[in-house]
């Protein structure tokens, strides 16, 4: 009777923990025997038996089944492919095929083992993503639950049970808005891939938070992130105060980029982003960048109509100089000048800042986390995944100049770790701390990074403490540009 045996070496022991039974050479183990010592159950040894995965054993003077030392290998071989996912279709013909004891049967056979590899192999992979993805939000979790006691915003809770959070308000010229408001660039483009449902879920989220400043443009997408916030914000559009811009027109090439203020194209904008948005006016309308061939009275002249026409409630301008300011307040009232702002983006500080606060305008500060790099998340370029605009061209995220920023946000780490909150919390509630005129709008798409910024707006920091923050990441420290050298000939100072 051919007896099926272990190609070239004995298989390791199973995961089971095993009885030791020791064989007899010449009369072998019984059934219940074998099945103790190799972990498989009585009947699936009979079934192994019956489907060809194993020869029926010989009998003894009983007529009992008698297994033997080969016989206990090949089943424990049996038990690791199945234990990993080796259809009894694929061990079948590799039975089969041991029987046969052939070249071509070898090499049939080694394929079958190959692509059994392949497979574990893929499936360690992603059982190792996703342990990280675990770890990550597992340590997400922690730290909001470590931070968001102590720094949480008043919460009520509404008739159905809902918990809301009323975060303070601020003015933005005559224009109240809460505390901190949500950017929503990401969701749609230049910092990876997006994800619709989790975006909306976010701004939801924001709303429940008790934020009521939603920032979009129509350039981001382009246009598809106005449609994404309409939708989002289609049966809560009261709890909203609705910011979008206009300006930087985009082609069909992602680079191909110009900026137009004339009074024709501010009237088009507006009622392409009203159409987008599925909204009839817009709380705060900015002009993107301010268009050098254009004068700034006619631009401002043209946004004025759309106020006067119901379109429009306030104005605002972005990346603006302090003479430019001036001259478009003195067309119609400014309520905001959106600007990046940020404990690595201090540059306004010498004569935008105060000509702002001159003419009573508010300051909104965009990417007040440095485009995540306060946070303490990214250490290298290779951070950053596929359609991150952080890959290209980014001078402060360029080799040499990142490793030495980093040495001033683990600095911010520690003293955020002495505080008992996130490196980017400590980062936020420094530009909230900035004046009662100042709203930072960190972006994110996800709601486990938005509970996190939410968490630092009603942070108390003391004078001593701001001063410390600013001393480990001081005015002017930070290493390259904040945009390529093209971008920075945009921004209009």
């Amino acid at each position: 009777m051919l007896r099926l045996r272990l190609d070239l070496e004995r298989t390791p022991a199973p995961t089971v923990d095993p009885v030791t039974i020791p064989v007899s050479e010449q009369h072998g183990i019984t059934i219940a025997e074998a099945s103790a010592r190799s972990g498989l159950t009585i009947d699936t040894l009979r079934y192994y038996e019956r489907i060809g995965l194993i020869d029926p054993p010989a009998r003894d003077s009983a007529g009992r089944r008698s297994y033997h030392e080969p016989d206990l290998d090949w089943l424990a071989f049996l038990l690791r492919m199945r234990t990993t996912g080796m259809p009894i279709k694929a061990l079948r013909e590799y039975a089969g095929l041991r029987r046969l004891s052939t070249e071509a049967s070898a090499v049939r056979r080694k394929q079958i083992l190959l692509d059994h590899r392949r497979n574990i192999q893929s499936r360690m992979a992603d059982l190792s993503a996703c342990l990280e993805v675990l770890e990550y939000k597992i340590s997400n979790y922690e730290q909001i639950e470590r931070t968001l006691a102590a720094t949480s915003p008043r919460t009520t809770r509404t008739g159905r049970g809902v918990r809301m959070t009323t975060l303070p308000t601020r003015r933005l010229g005559t224009l109240e808005v809460s505390t901190q408001g949500l950017g929503c660039m990401g969701m749609s483009e230049f910092y990876g891939v997006g994800d619709d449902t989790e975006s909306i879920a976010t701004i939801h989220r924001a709303l429940e938070l008790g934020v009521t400043l939603l920032d979009t443009a129509d350039m981001y997408g382009p246009h598809t992130n106005e449609r994404l916030v309409g939708r989002a914000i289609a049966d809560r559009r009261d709890r909203v105060v609705l910011a979008t811009k206009f300006g930087i027109v985009r082609g069909d090439d992602p680079a191909d980029r110009s900026i137009r203020g004339d009074a024709e194209y501010v009237r088009l904008a507006c009622d392409a982003s009203l159409s987008r948005l599925g909204v009839d006016h817009i709380d705060l309308y900015y002009q993107h960048r301010v268009d050098p061939n254009t004068p700034i009275e006619e631009t401002v002249g043209a946004m004025a109509e759309l106020v006067a026409a119901g379109k429009v409630r306030h104005l605002g301008l972005s990346e603006a100089g302090p003479d430019t300011i001036r001259r478009a307040h003195a067309v119609h009232p400014i309520t905001a000048l959106q600007t990046e702002w940020s404990l690595w983006t201090r540059d306004l500080e010498a004569e935008i800042v105060p000509t702002c606060r001159e003419l009573g305008i508010g300051i909104v500060a965009y990417s007040p986390l440095g485009r995540g790099f306060l946070t303490g998340r990214f250490r290298s370029a290779d951070s950053f995944g596929e359609g991150d605009f952080r890959n290209v061209a980014q001078p402060r995220f360029a080799e040499g100049n990142l490793q030495r920023n980093l040495a001033m946000v683990d600095a911010l780490d520690k003293l955020a770790a002495e505080r008992g909150v996130t490196a980017g919390q400590l980062a936020l509630a420094w530009v909230t701390h900035q004046g009662a005129d100042v709203v930072p709008i960190p972006g994110t798409k996800r709601r486990t990074y938005l509970e996190q910024n939410v968490g630092a707006a009603t942070l108390e920091l003391s004078d001593a403490d701001l001063a410390e923050i600013a001393g480990v990441v001081p005015a002017g420290a930070v290493l390259g540009e904040r945009y390529p050298a093209a971008a920075m000939r945009g921004l209009g100072r």
